[in-house]
């Protein structure tokens, strides 16, 4: 509960300070998840979460995709962008001031002798007494911060797109050699069935069956191994580098297990969650915006002042000072149309926001139930393998001295393979689900 006060405090403090409606009042933030489970003892992770794998190739590998992904590159360009609007905003606070100089000639034969010049320099400044620059100003910087925010959500969702993508391909390697297992064991057990053929113990029926069923564990490879090319040119374009040549590292997914994850209370999704920063920065970026809209009712003052000085002929300088006074009288209806669009797009940047904080719930929850529904699943597939290997091994030996049929061990083999692929798959799921749930609490702490 305290943290759920100092959350709420913090958001109220930075709304009231642009006039916007206080997030904390926008929705209603939940006391805890329904699935924390005994994740919630866990320790908080750093930064950089995806180290808690404890996989130093997937530590290299994210570290180059941060470094050279085009798509975190294309955002840092919209960032820049963003802080160069921001300076642009700035500079309506301060006087301008330009110089020039020009020159003339009246003589017919192109000389030199009747050529005249004069300089003049000049400042101008409009005065903000109704703060329209201001909050120009301030709905630049809060467009700069949320585009700082969807950059962190961009490199979190490439971050964890190169871990998943790493992992899917340990597990298609994985289901590489289970598949490439399961021909052995269909060839070992063809030669089998041929032995007993030729001696006439069985019928071409079981010859025929057992060579269809040796077609298809062959037909398996080739479809694993385009999975593979797939997750693997994935990869490396993730890392901004070219399909062409690329070997993605070597890894044990069997050696490799999640690790307890803390999700944090729900209320710190609100100080985590980039998306949700980013959608709290947008309703200040509107919020000035209809500010803006208001103060453009008001009159607007302009100073300027200048200098003027003759170059030829002797000095004379004219300085001059003005002053002018511009108020809107008639607009035909487009400062109100303006307005009006301003405080719709905060009632837009409002339900944007309460949007993201429910999806932010659901997806924590989510990832939370499913990666503890992974852990429990795996433990039955464990079993499931285990005894559909003994199963196997024993209908082998049957089926060599007559007492049960090929129908029988086909079964057997078929339930073994399809065994270890699901538990190759459901570690999978699990390290799947660790990621995503990386992801929803926002990262690491």
């Amino acid at each position: 509960m305290r943290n759920i006060v100092l959350a709420s405090a913090a958001l109220a403090l930075a709304a009231c300070a642009t006039g916007s409606p206080p997030v904390s009042e926008l929705t209603v933030m939940p006391a805890a998840y329904e699935y924390a489970g005994a994740s919630g003892q866990a320790g908080k992770s750093d930064a950089e979460w995806w180290k808690t794998f404890d996989d130093p190739a997937l530590n290299d590998l994210v570290a180059t995709s941060l470094a050279a992904n085009q798509d975190i590159a294309g955002g840092l360009a919209a960032l820049r962008s963003a802080r160069a609007a921001v300076r642009s905003a700035n500079a309506s606070l301060f006087p301008q001031i330009s110089a020039g100089a020009s020159a003339s000639s009246n003589t017919e034969g192109g000389g030199l002798d009747d050529v005249s010049g004069a300089a003049r320099g000049s400042a101008s400044y409009q005065l903000d007494l109704f703060g329209q620059n201001a909050a120009n100003r301030r709905a630049a910087r809060a467009s700069y911060v949320a585009q700082e925010y969807d950059q962190r959500a961009l490199e979190l969702t490439v971050a964890s797109n190169v871990a998943f993508t790493y992992f899917s391909v340990l597990a298609g390697r994985e289901r590489l050699k289970v598949a490439q297992s399961n021909l052995d064991i269909s060839e070992r057990i063809f030669s089998i069935v041929e032995i007993r053929y030729k001696a006439g113990d069985v019928s071409s029926f079981d010859l025929e069956s057992q060579r269809a069923s040796l077609a298809n564990a062959r037909a398996r490879l080739p479809q694993i191994e385009q999975q593979l090319v797939s997750l693997e040119t994935a990869l490396s374009v993730l890392l901004g580098q070219a399909p062409q040549g690329y070997d993605a590292p070597e890894g044990d997914i069997r050696a490799m297990t999640p690790p307890l994850i803390n999700p944090g209370m729900p209320s710190e999704l609100l100080l985590r969650r980039p998306d949700l920063l980013s959608a709290e920065a947008g309703l200040r970026a509107a919020d000035a915006d209809v500010a803006a809209a208001e103060r453009a009712f008001f009159p607007s003052i302009d100073l300027s002042a200048g200098l003027s000085a003759g170059l030829t002929g002797g000095t004379s300088v004219i300085g001059s000072l003005a002053a002018s006074l511009a108020a809107p009288i008639f607009t035909g209806g487009r400062l109100e149309g303006q307005l009006d669009s301003a405080k719709a797009r905060v009632d837009q940047q409002i339900a944007r926001y309460r949007q993201a904080t429910l999806n932010a719930l659901r997806d924590v929850d989510v990832s939370l139930s499913a990666l503890a529904t992974a852990e429990e699943r795996e433990k039955q597939l464990v079993v499931a393998r285990d005894a559909s290997e003994a199963s196997l091994s024993r209908a082998e030996i049957r089926y060599r001295t007559g007492a049960d049929d090929l129908t029988s061990l086909l079964n057997a083999q078929s339930s073994y393979f399809s065994a270890s692929d699901s538990f190759v798959q459901g570690r999978l799921d699990r390290l799947a689900a660790a990621v995503d749930l990386y992801a929803a609490i926002g990262g690491g702490w």
